[in-house]
């Protein structure tokens, strides 16, 4: 009961925020950054994003064909070239870091993707509070 009202708040906090998210332009310029993916196993994949620069995280995966469309309108991204973090059946999800492996704080709409960054994905299982 305590994960499913975890993963109800967690939910709720995505849609709060990507409310008022719309598909925001970059720049307009061409620009690539670095993701770094860590599996479950604690495995690496290594992406070259291109994207236009000032993306949202989203559009940059969606940019760079990372993302499928149906992943791209979901309110969380599950599938990244195939590699699977199911919130709702596992209660995991990708938690974005920066390249000093620290949490970057906001949603996938919010996080700003600038030319030559490196961010890493980390697949992360969400606290149960029992």
């Amino acid at each position: 009961m305590k994960k499913l009202i975890s993963l109800t708040l967690v939910l709720i906090l995505c849609v709060c925020t990507a409310a008022g998210c719309g598909n925001k332009s970059g720049s307009g310029e061409a620009a690539s950054a670095t993701l770094i993916l860590v599996d479950q196993d604690e495995k690496e994949y290594t992406y070259e994003l291109n994207f236009e620069d000032g993306s949202s995280l989203r559009e940059a995966l969606w940019q760079s064909k990372l993302i499928s469309e149906e992943d791209y309108g979901a309110m969380f991204i599950e599938n990244i070239d195939g590699h699977i973090a199911d919130v709702e059946e596992d209660g995991c999800t990708w938690m974005p870091q920066d390249t000093d492996r620290k949490q970057i704080t906001g949603t996938f709409d919010e996080i700003t993707v600038k030319n030559g960054d490196t961010i890493y994905l980390q697949y992360y299982i969400v606290p149960d509070f029992d």
